[in-house]
């Protein structure tokens, strides 16, 4: 049975990507630090695609019931359905009165977010994992940030915060891209 080096593969396949990566993570930079100067209307924007995305969850929600109408979850995948349609549509159309709420998500995400690619960094260690790390930690203090601020600045700090999270996600990925073409060596952990 012939083993296969992980980190040797992961790296391998970085290096041939790395142009789509710092393509990719130039966009997100420039996209960040435009959203910076336009922070009502990114929150603003966030908040309508939240919406968005719970009118589409409905509907596919209120599909699935009725294509497995004989199912015994045919009622809870219809009220789950028509909820989030509704919901979904309460935030279309009260996209300000709706920010409050969803700057607690927010918070919430970028929590749990930040927490997650701590972790994934330092469990992986790519090339480049100390980026990843600090990206995490840069998210995880938004998270922060934002319920120390809530609800004063809820019209702003969604947009502002989710820029600032494009921006260092963004710079994480050109990183990870100028790492990657290098062809920097992968240091496996020595076996004691």
């Amino acid at each position: 049975m012939v083993m296969v080096d992980t980190r040797a593969a992961v790296a391998g396949e970085l290096r041939k990507a790395w142009g789509w990566l710092l393509a990719w993570g130039t966009l997100l930079v420039l996209a960040g630090v435009l959203g910076l100067g336009y922070s009502f209307a990114v929150s603003v924007v966030t908040t309508i695609f939240v919406g968005g995305l719970m009118v589409a969850y409905g509907l596919m929600e209120v599909v699935q019931a009725f294509r497995h109408q004989r199912w015994s979850g045919f009622f809870l995948f219809l009220f789950g359905g028509i909820l989030s349609i509704v919901a979904g549509g309460v935030i279309w159309m009260r996209p300000l009165a709706s920010l409050e709420v969803l700057t607690l998500l927010v918070a919430s995400y970028f929590l749990v977010l930040g927490s997650f690619r701590m972790v994934g960094a330092v469990s992986s260690r790519h090339p480049g994992w100390g980026w990843g790390l600090f990206n995490g930690a840069v998210s995880v203090l938004l998270g922060l940030l934002i319920w120390n601020g809530w609800p004063s600045s809820s019209l702003w700090v969604i947009g502002m915060f989710v820029s600032i999270d494009m921006l260092f996600q963004g710079w994480n990925y050109v990183m990870l891209a100028l790492v990657a073409r290098k062809g920097a060596a992968v240091v496996a952990p020595q076996e004691h």
